[in-house]
């Protein structure tokens, strides 16, 4: 009973954002069915377990993850739930069933969705009004300039309605790169990049160790962020939004450092 109610409520985590990567649904409310977790080694990779029974995604597979200390902290998301489950609380159990569901099958496809963002990525754009062109430059140039040396590639900068005209072999050296990665790398690149309309954010997000969720968010809506400074912020949906997005962002970057078995991040 416990396994089968922990595949219904991944089912329900499956339910919450990342933008076009998984369905979204009201969660319905289901009540704690188990008493303890844990993570255990099966094979090449970790499990979740509750009660020791192992959890499983809404396709009926086993949550599978790359390193121990991401199978602890998945494991830890459950076991900080109260009385009354909350998946919109569980964004690293989300982004493991996405990986082991939608990601696995088809990474082909996952990079074939990424790469269109790169050719209109958000940071290779200069608007024409001078003030805003100017943070633009301060702020975008030397996320570029990281991108290019990453990668080994140029990028170019579009203006007014032509995207930018990135040298032909830009886009297929990336490609290229990410077709290496895994899919619990590629599961939170894409998350990311969807949410930031980036990739060149959502890879500094994922690999730069001074960057963090804050920084990304930033980034990704320095128009915004430039009216705000100018303005002030108006309460209400924007900031909510935003929670949202920093909450995903920070989610996809301590995804990617606990699967790679690096440090997370000092609060």
């Amino acid at each position: 009973a416990t396994a089968r109610r922990a595949s219904a409520l991944a089912g329900l985590l499956s339910g919450r954002r990342p933008r076009g990567l998984v369905t979204a649904s009201s969660p319905k409310t289901i009540r704690r069915f188990y008493k303890e977790t844990s993570a255990g080694e099966h094979g090449d990779f970790w499990r979740v377990f509750l009660d020791g029974k192992p959890v499983k995604t809404p396709r009926g597979t086993f949550l599978e993850l790359p390193t121990r200390p991401l199978a602890q902290a998945v494991a830890q998301e459950w076991g900080a739930q109260g009385e009354k489950l909350k998946p919109k609380e569980m964004p690293l159990t989300t982004i493991g069933c996405t990986a082991a569901d939608l990601i696995r099958p088809e990474k082909a496809s996952c990079v074939e969705r990424i790469m269109p963002y790169l050719a209109m990525d958000t940071v290779c754009f200069e608007d024409e009004k001078e003030e805003l062109a100017e943070l633009q430059g301060k702020e975008w140039a030397p996320l570029r300039a990281w991108f290019e040396g990453r990668y080994g590639v140029q990028l170019a900068i579009g203006r007014g309605l032509e995207g930018p005209p990135h040298p032909e072999a830009t886009l297929p050296t990336v490609s290229l790169a990410l077709e290496s990665c895994d899919e619990w790398e590629l599961t939170a690149l894409e998350i990311a990049t969807a949410s930031a309309k980036s990739l060149v954010v959502a890879s500094a997000l994922m690999h730069r160790e001074d960057v963090r969720a804050k920084d990304a968010l930033r980034w990704s809506l320095l128009e915004e962020h430039f009216q705000i400074e100018r303005w002030g912020l108006v309460e209400g949906e924007h900031d909510v939004s935003h929670s949202e997005s920093v909450m995903w962002y920070a989610a996809c970057r301590r995804f990617g450092r606990l699967g790679r078995e690096l440090a997370p991040d000092a609060e």
